[in-house]
């Protein structure tokens, strides 16, 4: 309320004060009550318009600006730094698990057995079909073989060229099966003698990683590098690479999952690590708003800018991205603006000392 409104407040007060006295002698109801009665409808009323007022100016989504002492000005501590654009490539959250590969190493086994059988049957059924042929040969020759031995050997070697078939057969689907429960290129790994990416998981220098996407969401086809983190951290987060789709799903979230192989460090069987996906190959043009010069007021996240020596203006970062170590905007700064990074939470604590002298300047 402001001083000219106070003193016609209370001189309204005092003639109605006079009123009510004059009344009262003249009435059977107390003059005293009667003035109660207006000093509650008048407090009531005049509330109401000082909360009207306060709605009106406590607009927390309305830039100000602080101007400090310009004597004061260059021992405040502030810090600035000159603002560029730059990119971002947009993100979405995602969940990953380190993955137990011994059942490649299995796999890996059963597969070399499959070949060992396959090898020993085209070995027996080579030698039985020489012996066929040369018996045949001596038969037709000179006639001292006996047929029955001949078709003894014939029968010989049938017998071991099915057992090849079989275990060739076998070797096939034990690949097929492989595939359909790994992926190719993991399967790839698996057949391979002399495949190194699976060496360096039997010798953990890599890890290979499940991870599951939200059921909304989808891998781009072209992103082939996300990044993980076991402590939730963005910033800390490190690379892993695309390896496959996955054709098991996680139980608990059904969503699309995918292989990555990632340098072990300290990974262990079983972690569950939080994973970050591009969400496409166009990034965003903006200004990254680091940590330390984020300030928060009335729940929301705002910076400064100077204006000019002793001038500063707050700027809100609600439109932004939560970003490793910071936030991203697009909007409300321009190339070349003068960011606070040091002395921010000090300008806001300023900005509504002001305020406060100019609600006792009311007065």
């Amino acid at each position: 309320m402001s001083a000219s409104s106070k003193k016609w407040f209370w001189s309204l007060i005092i003639l109605a004060a006079l009123a009510f006295i004059v009344v009262g002698f003249l009435s059977d109801t107390s003059w005293t009550e009667r003035f109660k009665t207006f000093i509650s409808t008048q407090h009531l009323a005049d509330s109401d318009d000082d909360d009207d007022e306060i709605e009106q100016d406590d607009d927390v989504n309305r830039p100000l600006i602080v101007k400090l002492d310009e004597e004061t000005a260059p021992y405040t501590g502030i810090q600035t730094l000159k603002l560029t654009k730059s990119l971002l490539f947009p993100e979405f959250k995602a969940y990953a698990e380190v993955v137990d590969i011994r059942e490649l190493i299995q796999w890996r086994s059963r597969l070399n057995q499959l070949r060992s059988a396959v090898t020993i049957a085209k070995v027996t059924e080579n030698a039985d079909r020489l012996e066929w042929e040369r018996l045949k040969k001596l038969a037709k020759g000179t006639g001292s073989v006996a047929s029955k031995n001949v078709i003894y050997a014939e029968t010989s070697w049938r017998e071991a060229k099915a057992n090849l078939d079989s275990a060739e057969f076998q070797l096939e689907d034990a690949k097929t099966e492989l595939i359909q429960s790994w992926g190719e290129s993991i399967a790839n790994w698996v057949m391979d003698k002399s495949s190194k990416e699976l060496e360096r998981l039997i010798n953990r220098h890599d890890t290979l990683l499940m991870v599951t996407l939200p059921m909304e969401s989808s891998l781009p086809a072209d992103v082939n590098v996300i990044r993980v983190s076991r402590a939730g951290d963005r910033a800390s987060a490190r690379k892993a690479y695309f390896v496959s789709p996955a054709y098991i799903s996680a139980k608990q979230i059904q969503g699309e999952t995918y292989y990555f192989r990632i340098a072990t460090g300290k990974l262990r069987l079983g972690m569950r690590l939080d994973a970050w996906i591009p969400e496409n190959s166009d990034p965003d043009s903006g200004f990254h708003i680091p940590d330390e010069a984020i300030v928060w007021y009335s729940g929301q996240p705002w910076a400064y800018i100077q204006l000019d020596e002793t001038s500063y203006k707050r700027i809100p970062l609600s439109d932004g991205k939560l970003v490793a170590g910071g936030i991203f905007i697009q909007d409300e700064f321009e190339e070349g603006n003068q960011l606070v990074i040091s002395g921010a939470q000090m300008l806001l604590s300023e900005e509504f000392r002001w305020q406060i002298h100019d609600e006792d300047d009311d007065d």
